[in-house]
């Protein structure tokens, strides 16, 4: 075997495998994607969503959804307090105090609006990186079959 025909073998074989990983890194992002659009749905939050959109059903279930609840969140915590230390006043969390229980429970949801976000994000570049992965093993293959029709010629 020539090392022209290797060198195309390895070329072919390495774009197979950006093929192979790139599908698998698209079909991951989707899946985890769709895993938190329905966990989002099972909570039912419709902060940030018109009151039209509400009554027919619509929640939060997309990045740019859950950012704007979030952003709405923290717009209604600050109300609360402008921060945790202003809050306390110097003092620790007392759970019996219904303005610290309230500003610790927007926190939460806060979070897990952020967390959402972060999530979203994360599986919208699991699958950008799959999509350039599949585009970059379909260029390896045409170059590995190029050299292998280049090869055929020269021989």
């Amino acid at each position: 075997m020539n090392t022209i025909k290797t060198i195309g073998i390895v070329v072919l074989l390495l774009g197979l495998v950006g093929l192979g990983v790139g599908g698998a890194f698209v079909g991951m992002g989707f899946a985890k994607n769709n895993q938190i659009a329905t966990s989002l749905r099972a909570e039912k939050v419709t902060l940030g969503i018109s009151a039209e959109d509400v009554t027919k059903g619509q929640v939060v279930d997309t990045l740019s959804e859950a950012q704007k609840a979030a952003e709405t969140l923290t717009g209604h915590r600050k109300n609360i307090a402008p921060s945790y230390n202003e809050l306390l006043a110097g003092g620790k969390f007392d759970p019996s105090n219904l303005k610290q229980l309230s500003y610790a429970q927007a926190m939460n949801l806060q979070t897990n609006m952020y967390t959402a976000v972060v999530a979203f994000g994360l599986a919208q570049s699991i699958i950008a990186n799959g999509a350039y992965m599949i585009a970059t093993g379909l260029a390896l293959v045409g170059t590995g079959l190029a050299i292998f029709k280049l090869n055929k010629k020269a021989s």
